[in-house]
């Protein structure tokens, strides 16, 4: 959406070209009208302008002068100038401020839609390329480290890599690794902090080990890294294509010998994080050559086996999954679970679910992911109530969110859910938590109903109350305190028709009442409506009724009688 700016010190001007461009379709225009320049600067002062139409000669300040004010506060504001006089110094004072167009008023308004219509698409385009540049400088400077940390975080919590890729932020992400091509993932956690370790310091520790790492890679091995979820700082490493020194007799990558050089890197890391930064620091080798798509279930299990080294393992541990002791391996089976990737992607899925009030898909998943943990808690409890309790997060987020808990959510046993049952009682604990679903999702569609229901009672109010004040998108959107763009879509998807339809039918039905009940003059009701020229007053009510305002009268009077 686009917002136009119409100036003139002729009304009938100013209301026939308004009453133009609100008539086409062609374009979505927020269309503002000023009958000076002074009036036309306050509104550039408080709002932004795409398009300026305006005459040159007007009292007070000329055209050309509000053209620089305008350029000031707008400098893409695209400008269209009017003038009843065809004089080579105002035209060439137009071509030297790079005013799109300047337009004789006599030839007529075909011309000045095309010249619109032009100026539109140099806006369009001017939009498409504005964009583009803010990504691609974006990508360049501070977002990059971003962006390609939510890329890899993205690929860490399971999520399809090509799907991810194709996203346009992250198409074109320059990596130092190779997309598609095989990578081992190495991951290191730090096995105690200090009491007083702040978080800020433990960022600074992180990158301090991103940094010795760094040093200690050969040039031939490429990677990046990701500090996960605040805790875990993960690599993913490539051998570089021409890295003979890790490569087999045909060619192909010795994953193998990667590992173990890899491995025998990380004991000299391992000395300067203690010795020099003074923390502990474990770190797991994932199996070698893993598929992009399966950097998620990698994960997983590089997950589990920090959490086997907690609790059976020494500090400072330097864990090969393919080649762990057989300790950790006999503890690793013994507590087996299956991967969390899809089951969290999933509970995911149903906090936005549970958001938008989808009872539906919301109740469904939660069977599904009910029914996951009763098949699965034999292979771990522990492991499991943690997934249980991450399910029950969901639901207790979703309620703290409202702010509405009532005695319904009493009835329902929500204080009892705390409680994990055995899997032989879980029918219970499923109907819970389908009553609680259903209750949420629809307390939510109340709550979102009725918020919109009074935007849309305090949007009607408005406009019943500044009839003859200024009705533009953009001041209506103050009011609501929205984004003028955004309220015009708000409202015709939730009433499905314009605002600017809502307006014009209320001007319309206010002016048919002061006709039958007032004996105010037609010139004085266009007053009052906010039209300074009657002559496009009468216009605009025969277009909405059928007849002008003195015929719509004349008729009242005789039914009346």
């Amino acid at each position: 959406m686009y917002r136009l700016l119409i100036v003139d010190d002729e009304p009938s001007i100013v209301d026939g070209l308004l009453q133009h461009f609100q008539d086409n379709v062609e374009w979505e225009l927020d269309i503002c009208k000023a009958y000076s320049a002074l009036e036309a600067l306050e509104i550039a002062k408080k709002t932004k302008i795409d398009l300026l139409i305006s005459d040159i000669r007007m009292p007070g300040k000329s055209g050309l002068q509000l053209v620089d004010d305008v350029l000031f506060y707008w400098p893409s504001c695209r400008v269209i100038l009017l003038t009843g006089h065809s004089e080579f110094d105002y035209a060439y004072k137009a071509i030297q401020k790079n005013v799109d167009s300047y337009i004789l008023k006599m030839e007529g308004m075909e011309v000045i839609h095309q010249t619109v219509s032009t100026a539109i698409n140099k806006l369009d385009e001017e939009h498409r390329n504005r964009n583009m540049l803010e990504r691609a400088s974006l990508k360049l400077t501070v977002a990059e480290p971003l962006l390609k940390k939510e890329f890899f975080e993205a690929l860490l919590t399971g999520d399809n890599a090509a799907n991810v890729w194709r996203s346009e932020w992250y198409e074109g992400l320059s990596l130092r690794i190779e997309l598609g091509r095989p990578l081992m993932i190495i991951a290191g956690k730090v096995d105690l902090w200090e009491e007083k370790t702040t978080y800020i310091k433990k960022m600074e520790l992180f990158y301090s080990v991103q940094s010795l790492f760094s040093e200690h890679l050969p040039l031939q091995i490429k990677a990046e890294t990701v500090i996960h979820d605040r805790s875990e700082l993960v690599w993913f490493v490539q051998p570089d294509v021409a890295a003979d020194k890790f490569n087999e007799e045909s060619g192909a990558t010795d994953w193998q010998a990667l590992v173990f050089y890899l491995k025998g890197m990380l004991e000299p890391i391992q000395n300067s994080c203690r010795n020099e930064l003074g923390i502990p620091v474990s770190f797991v080798v994932g199996k070698g050559a893993v598929e992009w798509n399966g950097i998620g279930q990698t994960f997983d299990l590089v997950k589990a086996a920090f959490k086997q080294r907690a609790v059976f393992g020494p500090a400072m541990a330097i864990i090969d999954l393919d080649k762990s002791d057989e300790w950790f391996k006999g503890e690793t089976r013994k507590s087996a679970v299956p991967p969390a990737v899809e089951f969290n992607k999933k509970l995911k899925v149903l906090e936005k679910l549970l958001d938008e009030g989808d009872e539906k898909e919301a109740s469904a998943l939660t069977s599904e992911l009910v029914g996951r943990l009763k098949q699965e808690i034999n292979s771990n409890y522990i492991a499991l109530m943690e997934r249980y309790y991450k399910l029950l997060l969901v639901y207790l987020s979703a309620l703290n969110s409202m702010d509405c808990y009532d005695k319904s959510f009493q009835d329902i046993g929500v204080a009892s859910l705390s409680v994990m049952e055995p899997a032989a009682e879980w029918e219970t604990i499923e109907k819970q938590l389908d009553r609680l679903c259903v209750s949420i999702c629809h307390m939510k569609k109340e709550q979102v109903e009725k918020s919109e229901n009074q935007i849309v009672e305090r949007i009607h109010r408005f406009v019943n109350e500044n009839l003859g004040n200024d009705l533009s998108l953009a001041r209506i959107a103050e009011v609501v305190y929205f984004n003028p763009s955004y309220l015009s879509r708000f409202y015709k998807q939730l009433t499905r028709r314009n605002l600017s339809d809502f307006i014009n039918e209320t001007k319309a039905e206010a002016a048919m009442d002061m006709l039958i009940h007032t004996q105010l003059k037609v010139n004085e009701i266009a007053l009052k409506l906010g039209f300074e020229s009657p002559s496009y007053f009468t216009s605009f009510f025969r277009k909405m009724t059928g007849s002008t305002p003195q015929e719509y009268r004349e008729t009242a009077i005789i039914k009346s009688k």
